[in-house]
């Protein structure tokens, strides 16, 4: 008896311990790889090392300038600040109305988290804005790293996963978009390196996965209720609760 138990036993164990290396290898080799970008790219700011690709690829997207094209930029980079903000207090209210707090403070955390981190980073390291061609905008904070970048990566980026868990794949890869136009908006208005958009990515996608990841294990699995007069998203469950994208 003892025997038949552990073979129906091991199976389980072995289910669960695939289970949690689909979930957690995943996140694990997007936080090592994005680590090491940052890192390298840290440390040569740091040390005023400078980086040989980053003058050519900004002379590069600047032959691409064209009237209509700054304009589309100078609208496209304001998402990261000014679009982020109203983004964020539409989309609260929209949840604040599906009776889900818990998104909304999961939000205002991913955004603020990287907010937070950004200041202190640019602040750390002091490094002065480019001066390659002359700005479509005027910047008067450090360049490294990206703000407008990490804003992106954390609010957009937060949203886009959480319509991907809930089966809206096509609204999500559309705001998940979002993130790569303001980044390349920052260089194209001559407001940053390639390397500091590249450093804020990398960030940004360390902090997105840890704050995912808390929103996914700390969130209680209850059904949304229906407030009054609202539509509800009804957001179906995912098949396996524990996949970290999907």
């Amino acid at each position: 008896m003892e025997s038949m138990c552990n073979q129906f036993r091991f199976p389980t164990r072995r289910r669960a311990l695939l289970r949690m290396l689909r979930v957690w290898l995943p996140a694990i080799v997007l936080l090592l790889g994005a680590t090491a970008v940052f890192l390298d790219l840290a440390g040569d700011v740091w040390l005023q090392e400078g980086f040989v690709w980053d003058r050519p690829l900004m002379l590069a997207v600047h032959n691409l300038s064209a009237p209509w094209l700054d304009w589309t930029m100078l609208g496209i980079t304001q998402l990261g600040t000014y679009g982020v903000a109203l983004a964020l207090l539409g989309v609260s209210w929209w949840l604040w109305r599906q009776v889900d707090p818990w998104t909304i403070w999961a939000l205002w955390f991913s955004l603020g988290g990287a907010t937070a981190i950004n200041t202190v980073l640019k602040w750390l390291f002091g490094r002065p804005r480019p001066s390659v061609f002359p700005p479509l905008s005027v910047e008067t904070s450090y360049s490294f790293p990206s703000g407008h970048t990490i804003a992106a990566a954390a609010f957009y980026g937060f949203l886009a996963l959480y319509l991907w868990q809930h089966r809206r794949p096509l609204w999500g890869f559309l705001i998940g978009l979002i993130v790569p136009l303001v980044a390349f908006s920052r260089i194209y208005l001559g407001v940053h390196y390639p390397s500091d958009v590249l450093g804020a990515l990398a960030l940004g996608t360390i902090w997105l996965t840890v704050a995912w990841r808390l929103y996914r294990h700390f969130r209680p699995n209850v059904p949304i209720a229906e407030s009054p007069g609202a539509r509800p998203f009804q957001p179906s469950a995912p098949k396996n609760q524990e996949t970290i994208y999907s």
